[in-house]
């Protein structure tokens, strides 16, 4: 049968000519592709250097001078006053999202300089963006709504400790060519503002973060001697290393309060910015910090400039935002427990993590804006409506004394 298949497509001429291709490779030849050097793979702790979560409070946590890092982790423990009766009942103590409310923002710092930064809404936008696989460790550990209960039979609680773990992602880890370099580069560090951290459900009565629950768990590579010397004459041989990679924008928030009848609303939030804008994200939620963090529903998104319409999409079209390098659109997360999906994305280029596809400078458009549709609100209420933007950055090293910043951001 095989000699059949092979002798009709030998009078192809499509096949012919593909087989005349240069692109044309057996995958059955044996050859190895491109391998990582093995390396040292170390995961470490790291305790504040200043004081307790509070709210408003900063805290430093300060990166090894150790290899390339790979992976920030934020951790901390809620404890919550309760009274949990030993018959089966489940008492809920924090809704879905509270570490969003919990987080104002984030810096990445190289010798005290901020070089990046994402707040609560920045955090919340790339959450929104992750796959149903990605999502589920950050929901497991971060974003889920917690809960407590005592079988019959069991002793009763007054007290229950919850642990958040929350991924630091700075575009910067999204590809290896340009994760850390802390043993070359100036001291780096991470700089936590804390926001509003005693929310809780009806069930219980209090909670706050005992002292030192907070710290940072950091994941490094090391490569031996040879390796570390051939990628420091590799990159520094001139006398700056410039890389591309991305960095976070946040437009100034809008808020608005419906009516007495008004359960809908068009926000419209002028963008401010003029960088190259790859990824913008829309989402609007109420208002009041001790208020669950809980995105709106968006029935339409529309990006207006320079008297046009860029960009308008419905609320089923926005299923479609996402499309990926095959032509299929990428779906987010199908857990709606937290409003993830309920996050508006105009998207510029392709759905992918590790390279570059399209970007838009907003430096040349006129009066730029993004026009959001809100349903479903609650009357009487004010809300917030934020839009965050990735936008591309060449950051620079220098390679005389490893400093490290933004070079170009449009």
């Amino acid at each position: 049968m095989s000699n059949t298949i092979l002798s009709s497509n030998a009078n192809s001429s499509l096949i012919n000519t593909l087989l005349g291709s240069e692109s044309v490779k057996n995958p059955n030849i044996y050859s190895t592709e491109e391998i990582t050097p093995p390396y040292a793979a170390t995961w470490q702790r790291c305790d504040p250097t200043t004081g307790d979560a509070l709210a408003g409070r900063t805290q430093v946590f300060n990166v090894m001078k150790y290899g390339y890092l790979q992976q920030a982790l934020l951790c901390w423990e809620k404890e919550f006053t309760v009274a949990v009766p030993a018959d089966g009942t489940t008492k809920k103590l924090s809704a879905a999202n509270d570490v969003i409310r919990c987080i104002d923002n984030i810096e990445l710092m190289a010798s005290g300089r901020v070089v990046s930064t994402l707040n609560a809404d920045d955090l919340y936008a790339q959450f929104s963006d992750l796959s149903e696989a990605d999502s589920i460790p950050v929901r497991a550990s971060a974003l889920g709504a917690r809960t407590v209960s005592v079988p019959v039979g069991g002793a009763a609680l007054t007290k229950k400790t919850e642990k958040y773990c929350l991924p630091i992602v700075f575009p910067q880890f999204e590809s290896v060519d340009t994760q850390l370099n802390c043993q070359f580069l100036e001291g780096i560090s991470f700089r936590v503002k804390w926001g509003k951290i005693d929310n809780f459900e009806s069930d219980a009565t209090a909670a706050a973060i005992p002292a030192n629950s907070m710290y940072m768990r950091f994941r490094y590579k090391a490569f031996p001697e040879e390796q570390v010397s051939e990628v420091l004459s590799a990159n520094f041989d001139q006398p700056e290393l410039a890389q591309l990679t991305s960095r976070w924008y946040s437009e100034a928030p809008i808020s608005f309060t419906t009516g007495a009848a008004e359960t809908t609303k068009d926000v419209t939030v002028e963008l401010k910015n003029t960088d190259c804008v790859q990824d913008l994200f829309a989402m609007g939620y109420v208002a009041a910090a001790a208020e669950a963090y809980v995105p709106q529903r968006i029935t339409n998104i529309k990006l207006e400039a320079s008297g046009q319409t860029i960009f308008e999409m419905s609320e089923e079209e926005l299923l479609y935002a996402r499309l990926g390098e095959h032509g299929w659109s990428c779906s987010q997360s199908v857990d709606a427990s937290g409003g993830a999906s309920r996050v508006a994305k105009i998207q510029n280029g392709l759905y992918t993590w590790y390279k570059l596809s399209n970007t838009m400078s907003l430096r040349e458009l006129n009066a730029p804006k993004v026009v959001v549709s809100f349903a479903d609100l609650a009357v009487n209420t004010t809300y917030v409506c934020r839009v965050s933007e990735k936008c591309s950055a060449i950051f620079s090293t220098t390679s005389a004394t490893g400093r490290y910043n933004v070079a170009l951001s449009n």
